[in-house]
């Protein structure tokens, strides 16, 4: 994950990165290379079972502890 935007997408692609995470606004914006380009996506296609929005609410928790409570008790459903 980072911060950032669209401009540093060029710089993944020299890097081959198939998939950015990028932090704008509060929220969490998926980009997957497609072989022309990036396109945002609702799901990651390296770990397509993670729920995004479980995860993005778990990274705006003020507490650590919190968080992975919460992750943990989503996952085991």
């Amino acid at each position: 994950i980072t911060s950032g935007g669209i401009d540093k997408l060029a710089k993944y692609q020299r890097l081959q990165i198939t998939e950015v995470w990028f932090w704008e606004n509060n929220q969490l914006v998926v980009y997957h290379w497609s072989g022309e380009g990036y396109e945002q996506v609702s799901r990651s296609t390296l770990l397509p079972d993670l729920d995004l929005e479980l995860f993005q609410r778990c990274l705006m928790m003020p507490s650590l502890t919190a968080a992975k409570k919460e992750f943990v008790k989503a996952l085991r459903g």
